[in-house]
């Protein structure tokens, strides 16, 4: 069971704490400014937690509309239930614009949310100008390598958006993608060495070299993307950085600061063994997750991805799971019967995950999950793959699950390294780490001679479905089931029309 740690440590950067000054009656009020705010190190730490606390909404509509609008999940309609004006199957079907339903819905709140982390940084960052304390340097680091994260999600998402280092709200005109990447890439590597390699237990889950490193191999993969140019006619790549990309990744893998989850080098306990322990509810300190988002079981502050997926009857607490994502059958065909990974999928007949009861669906049938889809406007309580991998925490509080969610693993920086060196002519050795990540969880072992799939069996559902897709040039002219069109501008999300309205210097996207 994850250990509660003291407000110090991994409560105080998951808390939602707004940073507050103490013994006011020392200091005026009226002497008080957004520039003397802090004072010392528990006053900044507690900005700095509202920062990191504010990483739990990249796993709502930022995370939705990257993994929604791919061939990993679709949100069908179920009788009265998740229509919800369209925005669903507006994400998934790739049909969105800047007054869609998800435009002014799900796309919306993803500009918000991540804008709200950059405006939180920079509030922090102006208030501890001129504090004085043990650890500055580090904590300014963890602000600017949040915000560089923050700004990495909005530009890929968005394209070219306002670059804003200081807290006066004010009508910005955007930059463009290229100068987003490149800030990006500035700030992370300014803010590496004031970083520790790691950090003790109690402080888990902050900002590490690695970390930055991390974001760095997958700035680098997307490189030619995220340099190109966006037009109404689609994607003009950029500058590749494969090189990049393969030595930044290669310097974690070699780095000894992570290891690969194995039941080779992990005991097993009741939450799970070898690679199932990158999600399970004891992942906290699992040696292969480089940056995570923190959760605990606590009312507010608990991972709900299974509340999301599950049937109404799948689940013990105090409130019902909400049935509605699942995945396409053909992605759910794709994965091998042998491989361990297609555990993460729900198929079949289904039982109470907090019991293991059998389960029912509304009419008090025994409840199957069946993976075809017919009508996604029209679909039964049963239709539909879910996707179960953060398995349910014993300890959860009603939707409230502790399970971590990593935005960055281990596994994922040898997939890195494979695609560079595929990239870069090197195909047998991209073969061999795609390979050594198949080793963990076949057996016998089943080596492939083939590069092709390897980010879906290993990725699936951890928000780079879409990033893979556009890189391969498969996002927009691919095709799947409920998505039969092709527009190719939509490797850009649009500017919702609310933040044009409350901006109007900002230019909407290329062919919106």
């Amino acid at each position: 069971m994850k250990t509660r740690i003291a407000a110090a440590g991994v409560l105080a950067l998951m808390v939602l704490a707004a940073p507050a000054c103490t013994d006011l009656t020392e200091v005026p009020t009226s002497a008080i400014t957004p520039e003397n705010f802090y004072r010392n190190s528990d006053e900044a730490l507690g900005g700095l937690a509202s920062v990191y606390a504010q990483l739990r909404t990249t796993n709502d509509e930022y995370y939705n509309i990257s993994e929604i609008s791919t061939d990993e999940m679709i949100v069908p309609t179920r009788g009265q239930d998740w229509f919800d004006n369209g925005k669903w199957l507006d994400i998934h079907r790739q049909t969105f614009g800047p007054n869609s339903p998800a435009g002014l819905d799900n796309i919306n709140s993803a500009w918000t949310n991540l804008f709200i982390g950059v405006a939180r940084a920079n509030v922090v960052l102006n208030g501890i100008t001129n504090a004085s304390f043990t650890g500055k340097a580090t904590m300014t680091a963890e602000l600017r390598a949040l915000r560089a994260l923050y700004y990495y999600m909005l530009m890929d998402a968005f394209g070219g958006v306002p670059i804003v280092e200081e807290p006066t709200i004010q009508t910005r005109a955007q930059n463009t993608r290229a100068e987003v990447f490149a800030f990006v890439e500035s700030e992370l590597k300014a803010a590496r060495p004031d970083l520790p390699a790691t950090w003790p237990q109690n402080m888990n889950g902050r900002f590490t070299q690695g970390a930055v490193d991390a974001i760095l191999a997958s700035l680098y993969l997307n490189a030619q993307v995220f340099t190109g140019t966006v037009t109404a006619a689609g994607l003009q790549p950029g500058t590749q950085r494969w090189q990049d990309a393969l030595t930044t990744a290669n310097a974690i893998i070699t780095s000894g600061t992570y290891t690969l989850s194995t039941d080779a080098n992990q005991s097993c306990t009741p939450f799970g063994c070898g690679w199932r322990k990158n999600f399970t509810a004891d992942n906290n300190l699992n040696p292969e997750v480089i940056f995570a988002v923190k959760y605990l079981a606590v009312t507010d502050i608990g991972l709900n991805f299974l509340m999301r997926a599950l049937h109404y009857n799948q689940y013990s607490g105090s409130e019902a799971p909400w049935n509605g994502f699942s995945t396409l059958a053909d992605t759910y065909a794709a994965f091998d019967p042998q491989d361990r990974r297609v555990q993460i999928f729900l198929a079949g007949n289904q039982v109470n995950l907090a019991t293991g009861a059998q389960a029912f669906d509304r009419q008090g049938n025994p409840l199957v999950f069946d993976p075809n889809i017919p009508d996604v406007t029209a679909a039964t309580e049963g239709q539909g793959v879910r996707i179960d991998k953060w398995p349910i925490d014993p300890n959860h509080v009603a939707r409230n699950n502790g399970n971590d969610y990593a935005w960055f693993r281990l596994g994922e920086m040898y997939l890195i390294r494979a695609e560079a060196n595929n990239e870069l002519g090197n195909t047998a050795a991209a073969i061999a780490d795609i390979n050594l990540l198949r080793a963990r969880v076949f057996s016998p072992a089943k080596p492939t001679t083939a590069v092709t799939q390897a980010q879906l069996f290993e990725m699936t559902a951890e928000g780079k479905r879409r990033q893979d897709l556009i890189r391969a040039g498969k996002f927009t002219s691919g095709t799947w089931y409920a998505k039969t069109t092709n527009t190719p501008f939509r490797v850009l999300f649009p500017i919702p029309q609310t933040q044009i309205e409350t901006n109007p210097l900002l230019v909407q996207n290329p062919g919106y």
